[in-house]
């Protein structure tokens, strides 16, 4: 049987991705996204291009229209609900009369918007993905907010309780074979008069630095065999001549490409004899497609001296206390920015992947190229198969990468939510 999931505030699809990468013993699919609902027009197109036209709800999800149409198309056909429901919508969590208040922020109104879904639709099992600061977060009444989220859903008629004792899971991703340090909750919930008296299995570890468990996957694996590429460098503050000086030799600069063949030889040396990297590229590279996205930012001069001068590891701070003149080329009040520039190491995993990388890349600081992660070295460390496309210009698919539940952390999770449904058919 192939289960079907709707997947609320979907992003570019990265958790549905890992739930549909668990197969059978022929082959068969286990889980199969059924629908995607997404406010993001760039995200939607992605969502289009790598799992199909008829199943992407573009809109927003506190809109009469498109929360009915959630309801019509899903109803009595969706059997798990799953979502990261945006943070900073859990506000008015707890006082909730069941009304939306006139003045309320739309994004206050997301979780009610979600819990009013899962009333309607009646799910068997829900999947709510979060940061770790949801934990000890308050409404405005001083009410922790993770409590009043699970006494909603028991409410219901839904469980949460693990095999820890616990009603969330605390996951790292870097844990389960993503080469980034990235926790967050997990909260599984499940209908009690379908799974009566089950506690959630926790997904155990397969990474760490346990002798019985694989090594951490590092960023020199997960992203070492791809080609280099040089960042631009862009005209900022610089003299008309210097300016007219840059763009012919911009001109020699080869920053990438947004699709190009991929030298396979690169990928058989790289993974030859490691079984961590074969591991991780058969995730990563299923089907030996071409590599897509593999392009360098462009630069201010003054940050690729930055960067050059950085060693693995060292932040803004390190700059300021140890750096010398590369001082010079930090241009923000280092009173708040402290790790605003991060230069990663090869042999661990990189630090968590964010949406801000929409913005810039300085906390993405490439440990031996003068430059910042690509959309293609930031997919990777998601956890993202080359063949996925990212759809929208280059920032856009930054902020989408960036807001993604890695793809093989969501995988760990779907195999939990299987185990369940095998257990009690």
């Amino acid at each position: 049987m192939v289960y079907k999931i709707l997947d609320l505030f979907a992003g570019a699809g990265g958790f549905s991705l890992g739930f549909e990468n668990i197969r059978d013993k022929k082959n068969v699919p286990t889980f199969e996204m059924f629908k995607a609902v997404e406010i993001d027009k760039y995200a939607c197109d992605t969502l289009r291009t790598n799992f199909g036209y008829d199943k992407v709800i573009e809109g927003d999800i506190t809109n009469k229209k498109i929360h009915d149409r959630i309801i019509n198309e899903c109803n009595g056909k969706i059997d798990l609900i799953i979502g990261g429901i945006p943070c900073q919508s859990f506000s008015l969590i707890g006082t909730r009369t069941g009304k939306k208040k006139k003045n309320e922020d739309k994004r206050d109104i997301l979780y009610m918007e979600y819990f009013e879904i899962v009333k309607n639709l009646k799910p068997k099992i829900i999947v709510i993905e979060n940061v770790k600061g949801i934990l000890s977060k308050k409404d405005k009444h001083g009410n922790l907010i993770f409590e009043n989220i699970i006494k909603d859903f028991e409410r219901l008629g839904y469980s949460f309780e693990t095999e820890e004792d616990k009603k969330y899971m605390l996951l790292n991703a870097a844990d389960f074979g993503v080469p980034q340090k990235r926790e967050r909750i997990f909260v599984v919930g499940l209908r009690n008069d379908i799974f009566p008296n089950i506690k959630v299995p926790v997904p155990k570890k397969t990474h760490g630095k346990n002798k019985n468990l694989f090594p951490y996957v590092t960023l020199l694996d997960s992203i070492g065999d791809l080609p280099k590429v040089y960042p631009k460098v862009t005209g900022t503050g610089l003299t008309t001549l210097i300016r007219s000086r840059l763009m012919k030799k911009n001109r020699r600069i080869y920053n990438g490409e947004e699709a190009k063949p991929y030298d396979r030889t690169d990928l058989i040396k790289h993974i030859s004899n490691n079984v961590i990297r074969k591991n991780f590229f058969q995730f990563v590279r299923p089907n030996g497609c071409a590599l897509y996205h593999h392009i360098a930012r462009s630069q201010q001069l003054s940050d690729i001296m930055l960067y050059k001068g950085m060693k693995q590891g060292w932040t803004a701070k390190d700059v300021m206390e140890k750096g010398g003149m590369l001082k010079q080329y930090i241009k923000y009040d280092m009173g708040s920015f402290k790790d605003k520039y991060r230069k990663q190491k090869w042999l661990e995993p990189s630090t968590t992947i964010f949406a801000h990388l929409e913005k810039d890349g300085n906390r993405f600081i490439h440990p031996t190229q003068a430059r910042t992660f690509t959309p293609r070295e930031a997919a990777r460390v998601q956890s993202f198969p080359d063949d996925f496309l990212f759809e929208g210009p280059l920032s856009k698919k930054f902020k989408q990468i960036g807001n993604a539940v890695p793809p093989i952390l969501a995988f760990h999770t779907g195999l939990v939510i299987k185990t369940i449904f095998e257990e009690t058919k």
